[in-house]
């Protein structure tokens, strides 16, 4: 049998809640389908401002406990990169570093791209052994064009250096924008919740728990509210690449300001452009099944 998939999680957790949603959905893959080897949190500061990296690892830390996991928590960059060619040192970059160095390691990162682009700039000689699946960006010059679109990308917007960084360096890159096809992931809240609580387990309680408080802060009645789980799908391309489809690009070039010229293109990567919603939250709900069972009073 193949030995299973290295992973490093870079979540901005507490950002949303679908970073909460991809941990557990790592975390409860069959044995020998994932080697989680940490969740690294990486700042947000256009979202929540100097103190988001802080914030986001303690949320973190109580999904992993949540999962009765005991893989490591390790902070990553509080800031983003001032230019393209300066990291931001933090600890999770040694970590993946470190990791990088012992063989195959793929990154799962959803959110701003610090971390991984401040491990290209690093450690050069690790990319062979290095493979980015990095939720952000757009996949075509159609998505990019529709301005609500662009002001609500929040992965790139958060750090454009290290986006420009991961566009030019020569990684191995699976991009998963949020347009069009994450952003199929939709779930109705109440409902949704119900199934969640319904399936026993500590950790789907404490989703289903921070989806209706996502929901009720946003306005409206629960019932009334939906919800996009962007970020498993990153995780679904990487244990069912049969549930995405994935065309190849040539990324447009990047400004310092995030503007993007179609007309000069980069490198060639690989991007996800569609993906089949309901197997990838059937697999979800099989990963939380898997988990601890809550503990009845």
């Amino acid at each position: 049998m193949p030995a299973p998939t290295r992973i490093i999680l870079d979540c901005d957790t507490a950002n949303e809640i679908d970073d909460q949603f991809a941990i557990t959905h790592a975390l409860g893959q069959p044995d020998g389908t994932l080697d989680v080897r940490a969740v690294v949190s990486v700042h947000n500061t256009t979202a929540h401002g100097p103190g988001s990296r802080d914030m986001y690892q303690e949320e973190a830390e109580r999904v992993v406990a949540f999962c009765g996991s005991d893989i490591p928590c390790i902070p990553g960059a509080e800031r983003p990169m001032e230019t393209p060619g300066e990291p931001v040192p933090s600890e999770g970059l040694d970590f993946l570093i470190e990791e990088a160095r012992r063989g195959p390691l793929t990154v799962v990162a959803t959110g701003p791209a610090t971390d991984v682009a401040s491990l290209l700039l690093v450690a050069p000689e690790v990319l062979e052994n290095v493979r980015v699946v990095w939720l952000g960006g757009f996949g075509d010059e159609e998505h990019y064009g529709r301005y609500e679109l662009r002001m609500g990308e929040l992965n790139g917007r958060a750090d454009i250096a290290a986006w420009r960084t991961l566009f030019e360096r020569r990684v191995e890159l699976l991009l998963v924008p949020g347009w069009p096809a994450a952003a199929k992931i939709v779930v109705e809240a109440a409902s949704f919740a119900v199934e969640l609580r319904g399936l026993g387990r500590a950790v789907a309680d404490y989703l289903a728990e921070i989806l209706e408080r996502w929901t009720e802060e946003r306005g409206g009645e629960v019932s009334r509210r939906e919800k996009i789980i962007w970020d498993i799908a990153c995780i679904a391309a990487v244990i069912d690449p049969q549930s995405v489809t994935v065309d190849k690009l040539a990324v447009p070039t990047l400004d310092a300001a995030g503007a993007h010229d179609f007309s000069k293109h980069g490198r060639k990567i690989e991007v996800v452009r569609d993906l089949d919603e309901e197997r990838v939250l059937s697999g979800l709900m099989r990963a939380l099944a898997r988990h601890p069972k809550r503990t009845e009073p």
